[in-house]
C-alpha cells in the first residue's frame, strides 16, 4: 500500500502540470521584454565579442552567475548593479528567454 501511494505520488510529481507549457512560455516572454536592456551590451544574435554572449546558456547557468554577482563572489560593477535590481522572479524570466534562444556552433559556454 506504501509503495502505491508512493508511486502514485512521484507520478503526480514527475507529471508536467496543466499549463506548464503555457506557464513557461509566459516566462520566456516576460524575460523577452527585460532582455532589452541586457541586449545594449550582451549581443542578441550570441555573437562573441569582449562581452559574452547570453543566447543558449542554460538557465541554471544564468541564474547562478547572476547571483554570484549579487552575493559578490563576482565584481563587475555594472553586473553587480543589475544582479542587484533583479528579484528572483525576473532572474528565473531572463533564464528562460536567453536559454531558448539559440546558441551559434562557434561560440564556447562560459
Amino acid at each position: 500500500m506504501l509503495r502505491t501511494a508512493l508511486a502514485a505520488a512521484l507520478l503526480l510529481a514527475l507529471s508536467p502540470r496543466p499549463g506548464a507549457a503555457a506557464d513557461a512560455d509566459k516566462l520566456a516572454a516576460y524575460g523577452r521584454h527585460l532582455a532589452q536592456e541586457c541586449a545594449a551590451c550582451h549581443r542578441a544574435d550570441g555573437v562573441e565579442s569582449a562581452i559574452p554572449p547570453l543566447a543558449g546558456k542554460p538557465e541554471a547557468d544564468f541564474i547562478v552567475l547572476l547571483r554570484a554577482y549579487r552575493e559578490g563572489r563576482k565584481t563587475n560593477p555594472v553586473m553587480v548593479s543589475v544582479a542587484n535590481s533583479l528579484n528572483e522572479e525576473e532572474m528565473a524570466a531572463l533564464a528562460a528567454y536567453f536559454a531558448g534562444l539559440p546558441r551559434p556552433a562557434s561560440v564556447s559556454p562560459r
